[in-house]
């Protein structure tokens, strides 16, 4: 190990200076000028400031002189800070065998009480530095530098940031998988609809229908925007006036009966679908269903995705198509 006078001679020969400044606000490398081919690096995470007595003399045995005699068994080392903050650092390029990576190791490996100003290094990081660099908090300049944030993107490609579940940090987890388990399904639909693991569930609204997510709660809220709510019903099922209904699958339904029930004209009955099944709507009793092309007592839609029944107060129900969407 090199004698305090040594340790003395480099720090003058490299800080340019008489005796070597006191650093208190972590400023990196601001009081010298730069020359030549220069990698820099700074130690971050512990005080350094115990390498420097009051008088401006370097300590021996500090943890810093440790740390600079191991550096110089494989570099040239052009500039040294310790400070308070952390210590800054630049090697020649061309005549140092260091990296971030076997820097940091070699740092770490020294332990958790180096030198006699007993410092931790088992938890400092190196990082290789642009000409100006501050340790102090909010100077991260990538995420992985946050104190709360995985440390490398390594195998956690396609994965989304998200919140741990002790809800003290953020962390990757898997993304929707690039399949679905559902491919587009009409709302609203039956009273729950769940994608399984990672599969994503595309919801399509028809006419009356808003959605509403949550991304807090992770819910997605399925109302009529007017009107009442579309009641989800089976093939074979009796419809009622003045109602809204989504069939849940292929088959038939029977309107109510309009001859002698009293009704207004202008009542009506909506009926909407899923994409892609095909509906029958039946008359009852001695009513008609009315359509651009003449009367019948069923009617079938397969292409669109909403038909408007509306009754004339008699015993018709007039046919309008609805939306498509």
């Amino acid at each position: 190990m090199d004698s305090v006078s040594e340790f003395l001679d480099k720090y003058i020969k490299y800080s340019g200076n008489s005796l070597m400044p006191i650093r208190t606000n972590g400023g990196v490398f601001s009081d010298q000028m730069l020359t030549g081919s220069l990698v820099h690096y700074v130690i971050c995470g512990a005080d350094f400031s115990g390498a420097i007595n009051s008088f401006g003399m370097p300590v021996p045995f500090s943890a810093a002189e440790i740390i600079f005699n191991r550096i110089e068994s494989g570099a040239y080392i052009n500039i040294m800070n310790p400070n308070t903050c952390n210590i800054s650092f630049a090697l020649e390029a061309d005549r140092s065998v260091w990296n971030e990576v076997s820097l940091q190791a070699m740092v770490r490996s020294l332990g958790t009480d180096v030198g006699v100003d007993h410092i931790d290094c088992s938890v400092c990081t190196v990082r290789e530095v642009p000409y100006i660099w501050d340790c102090t908090p909010g100077s991260a300049t990538t995420f992985l530098e946050l104190s709360d944030t995985p440390a490398t993107y390594a195998g956690s490609a396609g994965y989304v940031v998200s919140v741990n579940p002790g809800e003290t940090g953020l962390i990757f987890t898997p993304g929707a998988a690039g399949g679905n388990a559902f491919s587009t399904v009409a709302v609203p639909s039956q009273p729950s609809i769940t994608a399984v693991g990672s599969d994503t569930l595309t919801l399509v609204p028809g006419s009356n229908v808003s959605i509403t997510t949550d991304a807090l709660l992770k819910t997605v809220t399925i109302n009529a925007s007017a009107g009442s709510d579309y009641v989800p019903v089976s093939p074979g099922t009796v419809l009622a006036f003045s109602s809204q209904y989504f069939v849940t699958s292929s088959g038939t339904v029977i309107l109510p009966v309009g001859s002698g029930s009293g009704r207004p004209a202008g009542t009506s009955v909506i009926v909407t679908k899923a994409v892609g099944s095909t509906i029958f709507v039946n008359s009852a009793g001695s009513d008609i269903i009315a359509t651009d092309l003449g009367n019948d007592t069923s009617i079938e839609f397969d292409a669109t995705q909403e038909c408007i029944f509306v009754f004339d107060g008699v015993s018709t129900w007039n046919l309008q198509i609805g939306s498509v969407n």
